[in-house]
């Protein structure tokens, strides 16, 4: 058998949640149906241990049809998540990556477009700037400003 990846199991997982939330009455008698939460899908985090074990162990108990059915939902939500982030829904981490970018170059628009609106966070990066033209030492200040504005300290 080839080796399954984590996040290939979490989304069989996900996949056969789904499939077991269906209401009882399109459920044939002889499966049971269980009723455990879906996992989220924006969940950054790893799966626990026991979590990909039970997986693989439901994955393995299950029919060559179901494991085929199962796969093809599978890859069916693979292409949609493939979709969704192909039509321009911008991944949170490459969004930080060009804020930091920005507050090091442009601070008052990093913190612009941090923010979405114009407020006294965005008034003051933008006083912080128009004080550093006078020396480029205070440069620093508004863009440690902005950093700090990007990663939610302040």
């Amino acid at each position: 058998m080839k080796k399954i990846t984590t996040r290939f199991l979490l989304l069989l997982l996900m996949v056969s949640v789904s499939a077991t939330s269906v209401p009882a009455a399109s459920v044939p008698a002889t499966e049971p149906v269980t009723t455990s939460e879906p996992v989220p899908a924006a969940a950054k985090a790893e799966p626990s241990h026991e979590t990909v074990k039970s997986a693989v162990d439901e994955l393995n108990n299950l029919s060559k049809a179901e494991k085929k059915s199962r796969l093809k939902e599978a890859k069916k939500a693979f292409k949609e998540y493939k979709k969704k982030k192909k039509e321009g829904m911008m991944d949170e981490d490459a969004r930080l990556i060009l804020l930091v970018i920005l507050a090091i170059l442009l601070p008052p628009l990093a913190v612009f477009l941090k923010e979405e609106e114009l407020n006294y966070k965005t008034v003051l990066a933008l006083l912080l700037c128009l004080l550093a033209i006078f020396s480029f030492a205070w440069w620093l200040i508004p863009v440690l400003y902005a950093l700090l504005v990007v990663f939610d300290v302040l």
